[in-house]
């Protein structure tokens, strides 16, 4: 809930905010990349930060700064994610014994907010300044298992019953999907390059990042390899028909985290109210 609260003051802190201008910063652009870790929020996972399933992320980007509070950003940004049943301290999640790992390529866009006027600019004074970011991005995601001699994806084997008579209100996931990014951080310059550390979450609406959403379905509808990875307890599958598997009734999460560093590509400009004086 407190996430949800979050995303939730951050788009109307963007949105209700518009008004305000700096006419003494004119339009300008940067480029940069973008270094630090990533995890995910779902089934296999319900932790904030945590330390052994976060994985290395990257990516590059491109600002354009509308004036000293708002900029639009362009993005691409690769990682993958894990998630582990073994990790965690609920006995249902360590009997069910699932994981998963799946690359996530992401592209979009965002609006920026910085609370403080802020430019790469020559003589314009403040250095860093808080800000919040809200947008909408484009992922691909791809989970997969390990069936004990490599990894297997997992999306075509319909592990729920996806695709199959029986269960044929369950229809297979689109592993190409529409997310929500939203997030905060700070930005710190030095001449005409800026550094942000960030925090930026991905609301989706998805429930199979993890391939985990509903329940164990009959293994007799299943091929060999799917009813072996559906099911990866110490309990028998067909004791377990219609059990919980996941939590249908909330959506999975991703989250970047990390530091940025940007080049004004421009021309050096000044602020017209400072040449002036």
């Amino acid at each position: 809930m407190f996430i949800k609260k979050l995303c939730l003051v951050i788009v109307l802190t963007l949105f209700s905010l518009t008004g305000i201008a700096s006419p003494n910063i004119q339009p300008y652009n940067e480029i940069g990349f973008f270094i630090g870790s990533s995890y995910y929020l779902g089934e296999l996972n319900k932790k904030h930060f945590p330390v052994n399933i976060m994985q290395p992320a990257g990516g590059l980007l491109y600002r354009h700064n509308l004036n000293g509070h708002y900029s639009f950003r362009f993005f691409g940004n690769y990682t993958e994610i894990k998630g582990y049943d073994s990790y965690s301290n609920n006995d249902f999640e360590k009997n069910r014994n699932l994981s998963f790992k799946s690359m996530i390529i992401e592209a979009g866009a965002q609006l920026e907010f910085n609370f403080y006027e802020f430019a790469l600019v020559k003589d314009a004074r403040r250095i860093i300044t808080p800000f919040v970011f809200g947008g909408i991005n484009y992922f691909y995601f791809n989970p997969q298992a390990n069936n004990g001699s490599g990894w297997v994806d997992l999306q075509p084997l319909g592990t729920e019953g996806q695709g199959t008579s029986k269960y044929g209100d369950r229809k297979k996931y689109i592993r190409h999907q529409i997310a929500v990014p939203v997030g905060l951080g700070l930005k710190f310059k030095i001449k005409r390059f800026a550094f942000t550390t960030e925090w930026g979450i991905r609301k989706t609406f998805t429930d199979y990042i993890d391939d985990i959403s509903t329940t164990y379905v009959d293994p007799s509808v299943l091929g060999g390899q799917a009813a072996q990875l559906a099911n990866r307890s110490q309990v028998p599958s067909n004791k377990i028909i219609d059990k919980q598997r996941g939590d249908a009734s909330n959506k999975d999460w991703y989250v970047f985290t990390g530091l940025t560093i940007s080049f004004n590509i421009n021309k050096e400009a000044v602020c017209p109210d400072f040449r002036s004086k």
